[in-house]
């Protein structure tokens, strides 16, 4: 079954991204959603950077709440932005799945009702014009901050693709909102991009993707981690098959989404 790595949001300022219909993300958003409809798979264990395990270890939290309230975790935006909907549900079988899969990783986890972030909703409320019937289930980034632990959880999570699920890592390519608003200029963002295609696309890409945490612009392209993590999470999970380029744009902050197959 499909992973893929999406962009959650920030294009010029997040969330706008989800009312730009000629934008190239708007298209990507719609067309991962079509592909999603049409393999059919049983679910989606979607991660995203806007939950990390709040206990800050490199264990996970795995969202049960299965009404799937939409979490509106941005500030000072327009009052429509925050009348947006986007309907999905949980499934407690998919969450028995995920703890046996994390158990047998022996990766820590626990349970908590938390609903979706706009990570989350936001793409897919585009990708499913406002609703599925797929069952989706969040499950955080851990709270450590390193690759490693996200590429752990990746590992984790793939055998959950022969079972019939689909993955979803949710996250930004380039990722430096200061420098973005600010009107510095971010001539990092291009050759961080080149970056993340040379890792992708090497013959070790889980390896070469965690080199990118070491790259000479990753402070500059992400100031702190979440952003990028998500993005081994997708390649540990997808393990060594081949990638497809969705598209990649160093307009605004710096867009790149990929799908594995």
């Amino acid at each position: 079954m499909k992973i893929c790595f999406i962009e959650g949001g920030t294009h010029r300022q997040a969330p706008s991204s989800m009312f730009e219909k000629d934008s190239k993300p708007y298209e990507a958003w719609q067309k991962v959603g079509k592909e999603i409809q049409a393999s059919n798979p049983r679910g989606l264990v979607v991660v995203s950077a806007h939950w990390e395990n709040e206990a800050g270890s490199e264990g996970v939290r795995v969202n049960t709440d299965t009404t799937n309230p939409l979490i509106y975790d941005f500030y000072n935006f327009p009052p429509h932005f925050y009348e947006q909907k986007f309907t999905s549900h949980g499934d407690a079988k998919l969450v028995e799945v995920i703890k046996q899969a994390l158990k047998s990783a022996a990766l820590p986890y626990d349970l908590i009702n938390r609903g979706i972030d706009h990570g989350v909703w936001v793409p897919f409320k585009v990708a499913f014009a406002g609703e599925t019937q797929i069952p989706l289930v969040q499950v955080s980034l851990p709270g450590d901050g390193q690759a490693i632990s996200a590429a752990k959880l990746g590992k984790a999570l793939a055998p959950l693709r022969e079972q019939g699920y689909a993955i979803i890592a949710s996250g930004q390519a380039v990722h430096n909102l200061r420098d973005f608003f600010s009107g510095r200029g971010t001539a990092y963002t291009r050759p961080f991009l080149d970056a993340i295609t040379h890792a992708l696309t090497s013959p070790k890409p889980l390896e070469t993707t965690l080199t990118l945490f070491r790259h000479p612009l990753y402070k500059s392209a992400h100031p702190t981690p979440e952003h990028l993590l998500p993005l081994a999470v997708a390649v540990a999970a997808a393990g060594h098959d081949q990638v497809e380029e969705m598209f990649v744009s160093d307009d605004g902050l710096g867009w790149g989404m990929w799908r594995w197959h």
